[in-house]
């Protein structure tokens, strides 16, 4: 018989023992249980998969599911584990029937291994079968119960069994052989997924199809005969068919995930706002617009639409090529990327003044020839129109009409005005721009361009709209102050509407005449070289922004943003519907008075007209182009008391340019009249002749850096110079020495040293112009 104190050291080492096992049961298992890498997914705005990227250890491996549905439970747990639900993470029953079926068939063909028993076998990395290694998983599944729910160890088998080839898991097998998410799926394909685990082989396209097909049949009518579906449902789903090949990989937007992959690289599930079924339409389009650019040696398009009202981005296009080939460099996501601005920031520029004071839509800027410093913008068109309202430069795109503008702004404020509306790729500093900042040597990306596109149609139709980065994933994005926004709506919204007004590519204006035509601001781009294409338009629903050219940056005769991207921009606006015109805030707005002729507040009686401008926002220009002057009611020559004899004097106003304007002016406008001269029998002071002459290189102050030739000559100063009368000569004088004379055409070449020096034109009536200039080594 035992003794007392044997019986108490046999309970001690009893209750030891149990607390030592207990203890190791819920020790915490170390996260993650299985450390492998998972595929990296994009999902559209309804959960569908757009993309996806193999994981690291190339296989087809998605996370974890939050939730099995139903069907796929049931048929996974009457097939592998029917009394999961019940036992312990060990089914003493399964393994005793395993146990008495091995012996009997002298092998085995049976291992008695519940659903939790084989994830602890897939957290050991399946290793080989043995005695030990079997002990381990029984230890690890009793772990595993302990610490984990059974739909947490339902959800983590899911996820890490091996369902053929490198595709591991269900949701994975889901998209790989159905095409579709886990819980839309079938009963049928429910159970071929339950028993694949069993023999993930058997998937192959060319062997075991009948096995795997009656495996599943057999599931079925286990499920029909415990009444989890019924007879009808149960003979439909015997007659569908067992996959023939692997669904391919869905390919939209997959730049865009592998942008975001290298943004966050530890994130595997990435739910975006895009609409599939819109870029499945976009897609063919650009595929269309491809081939046709690729015509014309255009091999890359990138596109991004965005809903205004949310700024969520519904259509990703990061790089479209006629081709998979090396040299068009197809994986890069020009979307994302820094380019050449062209003139697509003018609309900005247009909306800020506004918004300053500097001008109204009528407000006439300078167009002619211009020079600050060795930067002389030319148009696109290279000609001239003397002088040109704000709205029609911004209309026509004018380059000189906008430098002048910026230059009048400062280029620093307009830069400072870039950052706030979010463009991110202005590395270098505003001195470093300069004024080419307005002309494309800024550098914006397509996705940056067309946020702010959309900022600005938003700001226009309300005081406090926010401004918002756009927003490409659920959740994501940044809310901005709306003091921070540096436009008002009344500015956005004329700017918005002088975009409208622009030609569409070979319509000439034809698409007025057609009611059905959609009404769109819009706004082309071409950077120098002709290496981009820009086109990006917004009505009160969405923004869409295109860009083209050559990821390479090698520029194309053919390629402008009117020719190559304007066609696929108005091809993608015509495929979405229900899009409205902006609602004119009209409580952002007021109206005021000025001179029909040039756009200034009314001088001197000048014609007069009604226009719109912010109306938080004072205009305080008076018109410098009117005059008011007596002139002879016979002659209706100019005239004062001197020889206006017989009481024929009359007080007239006159609109007049000054001479480099007008010259290039009156060619477009055959009713520009100017003031006219002096009678012959009136004696007249110089002072008294307004705007004779204009001296337009150099200005004044200007300093000229002159260029060396190849034989190591200084290069020479071109003088140019405007007379008010078409055929007056002008006479010039450089540091008191003489020049020559001109005549109707006012321009010389002359060579002049460094240093400062005086220049004056005089004409035949001795009106003077002067001023000093500045020539530098």
């Amino acid at each position: 018989m035992l003794s007392k104190h044997r019986i108490v050291a046999c309970l001690s080492l009893i209750v030891a023992t149990v607390a030592v096992v207990g203890l190791s049961l819920l020790w915490p298992l170390s996260a993650p249980l299985i450390g492998k890498p998972y595929s990296k997914l994009l999902l559209d705005r309804n959960g569908q998969l757009l993309s996806v990227k193999i994981a690291a250890d190339e296989q087809w491996r998605f996370a974890p599911v939050s939730v099995l549905p139903d069907n796929y439970k049931t048929a996974l747990i009457q097939f592998e584990d029917k009394r999961f639900l019940s036992h312990f993470g060990i089914d003493p029953l399964a393994l005793a029937r395993a146990l008495y079926l091995n012996l009997s068939k002298r092998q085995v063909v049976s291992g008695g291994s519940t659903i939790t028993m084989q994830l602890a076998r897939m957290i050991y990395g399946n290793k080989p079968r043995s005695y030990g290694q079997k002990l381990l998983e029984f230890h690890l599944a009793l772990r595993l119960e302990a610490q984990y729910s059974k739909q947490e160890i339902l959800t983590l088998y899911a996820a890490n069994a091996p369902m053929g080839g490198n595709t591991v898991g269900i949701e994975a097998a889901a998209w790989r052989y159905f095409g579709r998410r886990l819980s839309e799926l079938t009963w049928a394909e429910s159970a071929l997924l339950a028993v694949l685990p069993n023999n993930p082989s058997a998937i192959h396209l060319t062997r075991g199809r009948g096995q795997l097909t009656a495996k599943r049949n057999q599931l079925l009518q286990k499920l029909q005969r415990k009444g989890y579906i019924n007879v009808q449902d149960y003979q439909l789903s015997i007659l569908e068919p067992v996959p023939g090949r692997p669904v391919e990989w869905p390919k939209r937007a997959r730049h865009l995930l592998e942008e975001l992959v290298k943004k966050h690289p530890q994130q595997a599930v990435f739910y975006s706002h895009i609409d599939s079924q819109l870029q499945q339409k976009i897609g063919f389009l650009l595929q269309q617009h491809s081939r046709r650019l690729a015509a014309i040696g255009v091999n890359n398009l990138a596109l991004v639409v965005a809903d205004n009202r949310t700024m969520r981005v519904t259509a990703y296009f990061g790089n479209v090529t006629p081709q998979a080939k090396t040299e068009y460099s197809p994986h890069v996501d020009i979307a994302s990327k820094a380019r050449s601005s062209g003139s697509t920031l003018k609309p900005f520029l247009y909306a800020s003044m506004l918004d300053n004071g500097d001008i109204v839509p009528e407000t006439l800027i300078p167009d002619v020839p211009t020079a600050y410093g060795s930067y002389q913008p030319t148009n696109y068109d290279k000609s001239y129109r003397g002088a040109v309202s704000a709205k029609d430069a911004l209309v026509a795109s004018l380059n000189i009409p906008a430098v002048r503008m910026l230059n009048e702004f400062s280029y620093q404020a307009f830069y400072g005005q870039l950052k706030q509306l979010g463009f991110s790729h202005l590395f270098r500093t505003a001195d470093d721009y300069g004024l080419s900042l307005i002309l494309g040597g800024a550098e914006v990306s397509l996705i940056d361009l067309t946020t702010a596109y959309a900022n600005l149609s938003r700001q226009s139709q309300a005081a406090q709209q926010l401004h918002q980065q756009a927003l490409v994933l659920s959740g994501d994005g940044q809310v901005h102050d709306p003091a921070a926004y540096p436009i008002t709506p009344g500015a956005a919204w004329l700017t918005l509407d002088a975009l409208s007004a622009v030609t569409r590519p070979g319509l000439h204006n034809m698409h007025e005449e057609f009611s059905g035509t959609k009404k769109i601001a819009w706004k082309t781009g071409t950077s120098y070289g002709l290496r981009d294409g820009w086109a990006i338009g917004t009505t009160k629903e969405i923004t869409v922004g295109v860009w083209a050219g050559n990821a390479n940056g090698e520029g194309r005769h053919l390629l402008t943003g009117t020719r190559a991207a304007a066609p696929v921009l108005f091809d993608t606006m015509n495929i979405i519907e229900d899009l409205n015109w902006l609602d004119k805030p009209v409580t952002a707005l007021k109206t005021i008075e000025v001179c029909a002729e040039n756009g200034y507040l009314p001088k001197y009686g000048c014609p007069r007209k009604q226009t719109s401008m912010p109306v938080s926002t004072q205009f305080e220009k008076i018109s410098p182009h009117h005059y008011r002057v007596p002139i002879d009611s016979k002659t209706g020559l100019r005239s004062n008391g001197n020889c206006n004899k017989q009481g024929r004097l009359l007080s007239k106003t006159f609109f007049e340019l000054p001479p480099s304007q007008a010259h290039f002016y009156r060619l477009r406008h055959a009713s520009y009249t100017p003031i006219p001269a002096f009678g012959e029998d009136c004696e007249h002071n110089v002072s008294t002749i307004l705007n004779a002459i204009e001296i337009t290189y150099p200005r004044p102050g200007q300093l000229i850096s002159l260029p060396r030739y190849l034989g190591g000559e200084q290069g020479e100063v071109i003088l140019r110079a405007n007379a008010k009368t078409p055929n007056a000569q002008l006479f010039w004088h450089l540091d008191q020495k003489y020049l020559g004379a001109t005549r109707t055409f006012h321009e010389l070449s002359v060579p002049v040293r460094p240093g400062r020096h005086l220049l004056r034109v005089i004409d035949e009536q001795g009106n003077i112009r002067q001023l000093r200039f500045t020539v530098v080594r």
